[in-house]
């Protein structure tokens, strides 16, 4: 049986790529994919994504994950996938290397680039490895000790 974090990217893919209004379709799209899940299961994947019901025209509405609006909400998104999904972190000079679960670099690194920090230029993200180019080596030193107290 696939893990919880790789179902859980699954759903994620889903509600941005198709029309998707009802847990039951996240249901049955997972079971096109071979995964097998209980309403229970649905329900807490959606409540632990934080997806929300968006009005899509015509009295539909279709799952979406939640925007990120406040600094505050940007820091417990961050705080949260950090620990679900990272595994390394490292610096060199002005630069971190983040290395994540296969799949979730892209998610993480849309976070940290939603922290609108100016001494964050800017990140790239491959499948499971995050480069975060940062102006200064100090400033990358202070927010190198800031991810790693995200993992605590």
């Amino acid at each position: 049986m696939p893990s919880k974090e790789y179902r859980q990217r699954l759903i994620e893919e889903l509600v941005e790529n198709e029309f998707i209004s009802t847990q039951g379709e996240i249901a049955e799209h997972l079971a096109k994919r071979g995964i097998k899940v209980t309403q229970a299961t649905i329900s807490r994947d959606v409540n632990e994504l934080r997806l929300i019901r968006l009005p899509a025209g015509d009295g539909q509405h279709r799952y979406r994950l939640t925007p990120l609006m406040l600094p505050e909400d940007v820091l417990g998104e961050l705080r949260e996938r950090f620990k679900l999904f990272v595994r390394r972190l490292e610096r060199g000079e002005n630069l971190i290397v983040i290395k994540t679960d296969e799949g979730h670099a892209s998610g993480i690194a849309y976070v940290i680039d939603k922290l609108d920090r100016d001494e964050i230029v800017g990140t790239l993200a491959g499948q499971n490895t995050i480069l975060a180019i940062v102006r200064t080596s100090q400033e990358a030193q202070a927010l190198l000790e800031e991810f790693e107290a995200l993992l605590e």
